[in-house]
C-alpha cells in the first residue's frame, strides 16, 4: 500500500548494477502501484526475464493456462521475432496476483507493458529514470536498474542448490558450461518448481503487511 515506508540502512540495496533485491523491497515497490512499473518490478522479480522480454510481451502471449510464451523481444524500439519461443509457467496460486495485474494491464492494449501516451512497448531507459528511481527513493531503497530484479532471481536459484540446466532455463541462458550436460535442456515441470519458492516468498511478504 502506497505511503511512506522506512526501511532501515542495512536493508538498502546499493547502486551499481547488478545487485540484490528483496522480498518485501519488491512488495513494496508492487504496492505503489504506479503501473506499469509496479508490475514490471514483480515479473522481472518472479521470473528473471530481461527487461527487453517483458516489453515484448502482448496480452495472447499469456495463455488460458497461465503459461507465458515469450515469442519476442525489444530491443532499442527494434522488435525482434525469436526462433524459439519460450515458456514461462505462471499457473501457480503464487503467480495469481501477477497474472491478475499483467491481464489488467493488457486489456484492451496490444502491449502488456505499455507506455502511457502510445499504446508501443514501453521505453525502459525512460521508465528506469522518471519512475523506478524516484518510486524507490519513496520507499528508502536504491536500485541501479531493471537488471537488478533478474540478477535477484538467478542468485537465489544458486543459493538454493537448484541444477544448472534448471537455472539456464529459467534464466534463457542459451548454454551453461557444465561439461557433457552442456546440451540438457530443462522441462516446464522443472522451471516451474524453481520458480515457486520465489512466488511463495512474495506472497509470504504481501500477506504480512
Amino acid at each position: 500500500m502506497a505511503g511512506e515506508h522506512q526501511v532501515a540502512p542495512q536493508d538498502r540495496w546499493t547502486q551499481g548494477c547488478p545487485q540484490t533485491a528483496r522480498s518485501g523491497q519488491v512488495v513494496s515497490l508492487a504496492s505503489l502501484r504506479l503501473e506499469p512499473i509496479s508490475t514490471l518490478v514483480l515479473f522481472l522479480y518472479a521470473t528473471g526475464k530481461h527487461g527487453e522480454d517483458a516489453i515484448g510481451i502482448q496480452p495472447n502471449d499469456l495463455d488460458s493456462d497461465n503459461i507465458l510464451h515469450i515469442r519476442r523481444i525489444v530491443y532499442e524500439g527494434r522488435i525482434e521475432e525469436l526462433e524459439q519461443e519460450e515458456l514461462v509457467p505462471l499457473d501457480g496460486l503464487e503467480h495469481r496476483e501477477l497474472v491478475l495485474r499483467m491481464r489488467n494491464l493488457g486489456e484492451g492494449h496490444k502491449w502488456v507493458f505499455h507506455n502511457q501516451r502510445a499504446d508501443t512497448p514501453l521505453n525502459l531507459g525512460n521508465a528506469r529514470r522518471r519512475y523506478l528511481h524516484a518510486a524507490c527513493v519513496k520507499i528508502g531503497i536504491k536500485v541501479g536498474g531493471w537488471h537488478d530484479f533478474r540478477h535477484t532471481l538467478q542468485s537465489k536459484l544458486r543459493r538454493n542448490g537448484v541444477d544448472p540446466v534448471v537455472r539456464a532455463g529459467v534464466m534463457g541462458h542459451t548454454k551453461v558450461e557444465i561439461g557433457p550436460e552442456v546440451y540438457d535442456k530443462a522441462s516446464l515441470d522443472e522451471k516451474r518448481a524453481a520458480l515457486t519458492f520465489v512466488g511463495r516468498e512474495l506472497m509470504t511478504n504481501a500477506s504480512a503487511r
